[in-house]
């Protein structure tokens, strides 16, 4: 068995060796940089569906008609209340 501590690398050869993880390293931390500021907008977009849906079942359940599925004019005005206007 060779001993490898006493090879010489030329510069070149040091690039190739070092590249890969380097390189592995740094998208490493960029895709968890990315789902990490991803988390905020995950939360509000989870938020606003859930209070769209609430409010389209609030608006089916006082329809008159007994309708199951949400007319145009419920989601419009669950969007509304939703985003504040």
């Amino acid at each position: 068995m060779s001993d490898h501590t006493e090879q010489r690398l030329t510069a070149r050869e040091m690039v190739r060796v070092h590249a890969y993880p380097v390189l592995a390293f740094i998208s490493s931390i960029s895709l968890l940089s990315i789902a990490i500021l991803l988390i905020p907008q995950a939360v509000k977009i989870d938020r606003y569906n859930r209070c769209v849906d609430a409010q389209v079942a609030l608006r089916e359940a006082i329809n008159p008609k007994g309708l199951t599925t949400p007319g145009k004019m419920n989601y419009l005005k669950a969007v509304e209340h939703c985003e504040g206007f």
